[in-house]
């Protein structure tokens, strides 16, 4: 695995790093949100073209598109 969860001794919370590199995505999270943040560093790894929040789908942006027409 490219990624990796450490507990953070003394505390409810929770480290993302990369091992090779050392780096830390999330600093003190919970365990959920430890994971979700590991999938979502795996869909960018494997899929360049991901957009975690994509504006296609979106009913609320679509109304803006429209008045801005």
């Amino acid at each position: 695995m490219p990624y990796k969860t450490r507990k953070i001794r003394g505390k409810n919370c929770y480290k993302v790093y990369k091992p090779s590199t050392k780096r830390v995505f999330a600093k003190c999270t919970t365990k959920e949100n430890a994971k979700k943040q590991m999938r979502l560093l795996r869909a960018i790894q494997f899929n360049k073209k991901f957009t975690p929040l994509s504006k296609r789908g979106s009913k609320k942006n679509n109304r803006t598109q429209k008045k801005h027409r």
